[in-house]
């Protein structure tokens, strides 16, 4: 899916494949973008996984040995929605080409299981995760309580474009 210059790539396994969910997080990742002051043409994609998954890619990327919920791979160049440093002008990029900020990777394993210690849908919990994990791309984090209360704030402005109010679950 592209809008303004940013591609979306969602896959998923069959198994997860319900109707207008590859929509959702595209457009969750497109409302978490628009929360952020990145202006120049982006592109990530998005992998609905099982848990079995998240569990080998954070044991792999980060030596975790458990399943998670998201992952980000990506977002070196950004704080907080800002580039870090200008961006280099690339030919793919003079050709209007959307610079690639990175993966995430979601377990919809853990997604179910959050929407119902949360009280709401699986659909508001996924649009939640795409939203977090862009965000990670895009350099916010929730390592300090000032970073984490930015870093809610456009989550939640996020999901508001989507209609939806969720409450994340604390760690």
């Amino acid at each position: 899916m592209t809008q303004a210059g940013r591609l979306i790539t969602v896959r998923c396994r069959a198994r997860y494949r319900r109707n207008g969910r590859l929509s959702l997080a595209r457009r969750a990742a497109l409302a978490a973008i628009t929360q952020t002051r990145v202006t120049e043409p982006v592109a990530l994609s998005i992998v609905l996984a099982d848990d079995a998954t998240l569990h080998q890619l954070n044991r792999r990327f980060r030596g975790i040995d458990a399943p998670t919920d998201v992952l980000s791979f990506g977002g070196d160049g950004f704080r907080e929605g800002r580039r870090r440093r200008p961006s280099p002008v690339t030919p793919a990029s003079q050709a209007g080409e959307p610079a690639y900020i990175g993966d995430i990777a979601i377990s919809m394993e853990r997604c179910a299981e959050q929407a119902r210690r949360g009280g709401h849908s699986e659909d508001a919990e996924l649009a939640l995760l795409v939203a977090h994990g862009v965000l990670h791309l895009l350099g916010y984090d929730h390592d300090t309580p000032a970073r984490k209360s930015r870093m809610w704030q456009a989550q939640a402005a996020a999901l508001a474009l989507l209609s939806l109010t969720v409450t994340p679950l604390e760690d």
